[in-house]
């Protein structure tokens, strides 16, 4: 197995983390001026280390980032944990349930919005209002 440079690494990790290729080269530092160039990046690497894709673990010395399944059995195994402070397994339970989406936050908006008073105007009435013939 060939040693691979930090950018792969961080690349596999994304991209096993669900982002695709593109967004995984730029969550990875890879420099590009355009989503085009991303893209291009994104799929020579799915070329290049395909086969250490799958064997993610093993090609990494430490994991970068945790994924969600870790997190969720993480916030679980708090949240079930009768020595825990009572505060701490409400905490963990409330980020479980806000991770898989039962909380909708509802936000309220008041207020009134502007309108351009000269949208409805023809290119003539705005030059009358403007004081220009032409």
């Amino acid at each position: 197995m060939p040693n691979l440079t930090a950018k792969q690494k961080a690349w596999i990790d994304y991209y096993k983390q669900g982002n695709t290729a593109a967004e995984a080269a730029r969550l990875a530092g890879y420099k590009a001026k355009s989503d085009k160039a991303f893209q291009n990046i994104g799929s020579e690497n799915l070329g290049k280390l395909g086969d250490y894709i799958a064997d993610r673990d093993a090609v990494l010395e430490t994991p970068r980032i945790a994924d969600m399944e870790e997190i969720n059995e993480f916030w679980t195994s708090v949240m079930r944990d009768e020595d825990e402070m009572t505060k701490n397994r409400l905490k963990a339970s409330e980020l479980r349930a806000r991770a898989s989406g039962a909380f909708v936050e509802k936000v309220q908006h008041s207020g009134s919005v502007d309108v351009n008073p000269y949208a409805g105007l023809t290119t003539e009435e705005l030059r009358k209002l403007a004081g220009s013939d032409g």
